[in-house]
């Protein structure tokens, strides 16, 4: 069956000529097969260089799936338990406090966390560590502005995490996680593996799915496809100053489970059809069944605070709850989005998969008006057959 996704060109297209985008790639497959692939406007915008099928992205929080992967791969094998206190791997982050802003700005301990936060509460976004306003700013000035910089690794900085004051007592807000949780997570990956944390994702994930342009240190030759990033302001396409950091201000060493991630619009779409395969792809498993349907399995409760009907949290995904059936998306597709306007859903209904990618420091992360843009234009073609 054909459809017509020209809407997703059409607003690329009106995007780009209106200066509020400088570049994108798009794709989407349906029962494994690709039915649109499009690749327009520039990776530099200064050269004319064009957007094409092997430019690399800032992945920004769409690394934040992979870890979840990785994460439930050392479940499968029983190394971890998802109910782990994450002090048992990190003896440094137990007995934290919660925390507001006082008058002056300061940082107040107003209580005592009631228990320590687990690898589940990471996963699904409510652990309290730096998941709203006030760990927000903690965790820039009293962690990150004062030990991170060039050369730093997860084993130096997120230890130091215990310096942190949460935002709510652990497992009862629904928040997001956006840097913190995920380094941290990335940290358990490589304690219970043995092994740095970009170098399990290659040897676990991306070789053998075969996602050849994925990591946290492109090479010179792959430096040559990324593109760059821009503010897109409607008038002008202002070049932010080129970096290595895979997300701005984080330095490439410390490989961040986060947001650290490279990739291009092909490779990532492969990590998506694994998971619509339920952890397969062309054959080669790397995961099993129930831990992808674990996953995308609405987890948070609904007597969490933030709890929302229409979106909650999986293990390191967002999945859609919406009641209406007619919805957009429809109830079941999960995936998740980057700052830098990067954004993925993988829907069983339709057996399908897309993903979106571009890199602008206002995109908008997953309010994206791009991301909710392309998901209706996908929907209300299949919906028009």
């Amino acid at each position: 069956m054909k459809y017509d996704f020209s809407e997703i060109r059409k607003h690329s297209e009106n995007r780009i000529a209106a200066k509020l985008l400088v570049g994108c790639g798009n794709s989407v497959k349906i029962n494994g097969e690709t039915v649109w692939e499009d690749y327009d406007g520039f990776s530099s915008a200064e050269s004319k260089k064009p957007i094409t099928p092997d430019s690399m992205y800032r992945l920004a929080s769409m690394s934040k799936p992979i870890t979840g992967v990785a994460i439930m791969q050392l479940y499968e094998q029983h190394k971890l338990d998802l109910f782990d206190s994450v002090a048992k791997y990190v003896p440094t982050l137990t007995g934290f406090g919660i925390g507001k802003l006082g008058e002056n700005g300061e940082f107040i301990r107003v209580a005592d966390a009631e228990r320590d936060i687990t690898i589940f509460d990471l996963l699904t976004h409510t652990s309290g560590l730096a998941q709203a306003d006030f760990g927000f700013q903690m965790s820039n000035k009293a962690v990150f502005d004062k030990y991170l910089k060039q050369g730093s690794t997860l084993s130096e900085i997120v230890p130091k995490f215990s310096e942190m004051l949460l935002d709510s007592q652990p497992g009862s807000t629904m928040g997001y996680g956006a840097i913190m949780a995920f380094d941290l997570l990335g940290y358990i990956v490589e304690i219970v593996s043995g092994m740095p944390y970009g170098e399990y994702l290659k040897k676990n994930i991306f070789d053998p799915l075969g996602m050849v342009d994925t990591t946290f240190h492109p090479t010179e030759e792959q430096w040559s496809r990324v593109v760059d990033i821009y503010e897109a302001t409607g008038e002008a396409w202002n070049l932010t100053p080129r970096t290595t950091d895979g997300m701005l201000g984080i330095p490439q060493s410390y490989e961040a489970g986060s947001c650290g991630l490279f990739g291009t619009v092909r490779d990532y779409q492969i990590f998506a059809e694994m998971l619509l395969g339920f952890g397969t792809y062309k054959g080669t498993r790397i995961l099993g069944a129930n831990m992808v349907r674990f996953m995308s399995t609405p987890l948070n409760r609904p007597d969490t605070v933030g709890y929302n009907i229409g979106q909650v949290w999986g293990l390191s995904m967002r999945v859609i709850n919406n009641p209406d059936p007619e919805g957009i998306p429809p109830a079941g597709t999960f995936g998740w989005s980057g700052a830098y306007g990067t954004h993925f859903i993988v829907c069983p209904r339709y057996n399908l998969s897309a993903v979106y990618c571009t890199n602008l420091t206002n995109a908008g992360g997953s309010g994206a008006y791009t991301a909710w843009e392309f998901e209706q234009d996908i929907f209300k073609a299949i919906k028009a057959k």
